[in-house]
């Protein structure tokens, strides 16, 4: 996402926030919006990243303790006060980390799910080039060992590479390497006189 993307988004999130708080501090503590303060955490999650999501949740929880000063809420003891805070801010920044990351997790899946729809179109296309292949005749060279492939002479090995997407590597076969030993030892034999 662009930077004008992300500085619109933290904006209006922080919109969101001052216009909340100052409703909540014009109704007074007798009614509940603590809901509502997890849009612009949401916002932030959903959009932005984690970052983002702990400096909003640390905004609103702020903003709540503030707006529940100057509303004039009475506590037993301050530290209710302060603990509610404490409280809203973790509620928001849970709900927010778990918005990003089903956000993330939405992503991932997108991609993987690209992924193995590429993977398959690949694999469907490499088996209808193999049935096409089985279904005919292949022309095979009886001195070169070459086939005839749409009217061009390939090598095998060029073959299995280009039309099967095979890898291949080269090595002896037990009989060609008996072959050379003995056409070596022949050579080597002394020649009678």
């Amino acid at each position: 996402m662009s930077k004008h993307f992300r500085l619109k988004v933290i904006l209006a999130s922080l919109a969101n926030l001052l216009v909340l708080s100052y409703v909540v501090y014009l109704t007074g503590y007798n009614f509940l919006f603590f809901v509502f303060f997890f849009i612009p955490v949401s916002f932030c999650g959903w959009y932005i990243g984690r970052v983002a999501v702990v400096c909003m949740a640390i905004l609103s929880g702020v903003s709540w303790c503030i707006v529940d000063i100057l509303s004039n809420h009475q506590y037993p003891n301050e530290v209710f006060r302060y603990a509610n805070s404490l409280i809203c801010f973790l509620a928001f920044a849970i709900i927010g980390l778990l918005l990003q990351r089903l956000r993330h997790s939405l992503t991932e899946q997108l991609r993987v799910r690209q992924e193995l729809e590429k993977a398959l179109e690949e694999i469907n296309r490499s088996t209808e080039e193999a049935r096409k292949l089985q279904s005919q005749l292949q022309v095979v060279c009886a001195w070169t060992k070459r086939i005839n492939v749409e009217g061009r002479w390939v090598a095998l090995d060029e073959f299995l590479t280009n039309k099967l997407n095979t890898k291949i590597t080269y090595g002896v076969s037990p009989e060609a390497m008996q072959e050379v030993l003995h056409t070596v030892d022949q050579a080597e034999a002394p020649v009678p006189a």
